[in-house]
């Protein structure tokens, strides 16, 4: 089964991600993601086809090529059919959200018959007209998202200092987008003043660099405002780095119903504790075995073959 992802921006490198797992691990399924906006603000993230790059006869190759086309976020605003002059292909399609709801413009999605695909992170609770719910991918056995012995991190005058990463996509914008940055830095920010914490703010950096910076870290911060979690913690996850974040109960339930779990592996913060549990974590130095613990659930729970089948799944019943 050929697909073809289609998006207008890299959507943090997930449409990529995912069609790069599907080609390396599925015996069913052969992909490729075509992008029409490949950089986003500072944000660089691999690509595979960008489409001002490519002639209009070769987009439509791509869309022969076909046999399933997954439309990421939206279609109707899709440079690739507005500026090429291109007709909607009629075949088996789909859309898979990756944002919030109010975030753009989705009355084609929602007016479509065509079914919907959510990530299962906060995404379910705001889109119930979904058909299937569906992980974000990372690639645990690739380099980049593999653990580094502890020896072999970044070396500091005094080591005992834990490096605590945060990797926000901005430090402006409020809600989804930047994570709590003001709440984290606020008390990360004066515990590196007190040389108490190494704090590892990691903004406008391609990808690839962000990755390399992560790995360093003893302690990632996802979020810890709004009850989920994002692609940053499968990160940190998947590198043995224990990672804090806000996941509360309609999250928890998604992620055990998709997966099977029985426990999730996220040390639990919200807004009113995060300082707290932050402290905590640094004096017990438990994010050592919790690190360990973390890529032990990915690897049982968030492998390779797990993400390809619940997308073959998918794609098999359109």
């Amino acid at each position: 089964m050929k697909v073809l992802q289609l998006s207008e921006t890299t959507l943090s490198g997930s449409p990529i991600r995912l069609s790069k797992l599907l080609n390396k691990y599925s015996k069913k399924v052969e992909s490729r993601h075509l992008v029409w906006q490949s950089r986003l603000r500072d944000r660089v993230f691999d690509t595979d086809l960008v489409g001002p790059e490519i002639s209009k006869e070769e987009v439509q190759s791509w869309l022969d090529w076909s046999d399933v086309i997954c439309y990421h976020n939206r279609r109707s605003k899709l440079t690739i059919f507005k500026e090429l002059g291109l007709e909607i292909p009629k075949k088996p399609s789909m859309f898979q959200i990756h944002s919030p709801r109010q975030s753009e413009d989705f009355s084609e999605v929602t007016s479509s018959k065509l079914p919907i695909a959510v990530i299962g992170q906060y995404h379910p609770r705001e889109w119930p007209e979904l058909k299937f719910i569906v992980p974000n991918c990372v690639d645990i056995w690739a380099f980049d998202h593999q653990p580094i012995h502890p020896f072999l991190k970044v070396s500091h005058k005094n080591r005992n200092i834990p490096i605590v990463s945060f990797a926000p996509s901005n430090t402006t914008a409020k809600g989804w987008d930047n994570k709590g940055y003001g709440l984290v830095a606020g008390i990360l920010k004066p515990m590196k003043l007190a040389g108490r914490v190494h704090f590892q703010l990691i903004i406008k950096k391609p990808h690839a660099e962000t990755l390399e910076l992560k790995k360093q870290a003893d302690l990632g911060i996802d979020e810890v405002m709004s009850g989920s979690y994002h692609m940053s913690s499968l990160e940190y996850l998947s590198m043995a780095v224990a990672c804090m974040a806000n996941i509360d109960a309609k999250t928890e339930k998604v992620v055990k119903d998709m997966t099977g779990c029985e426990n999730l592996p996220w040390i639990l913060a919200t807004s009113k504790n995060f300082g707290a549990v932050l402290r905590n974590t640094l004096n017990s130095k438990s994010y050592i075995e919790q690190g360990i613990k973390s890529r032990e659930w990915m690897e049982k729970f968030w492998s390779p073959e797990f993400l390809c089948k619940k997308y073959e799944e998918v794609y098999s019943q359109l």
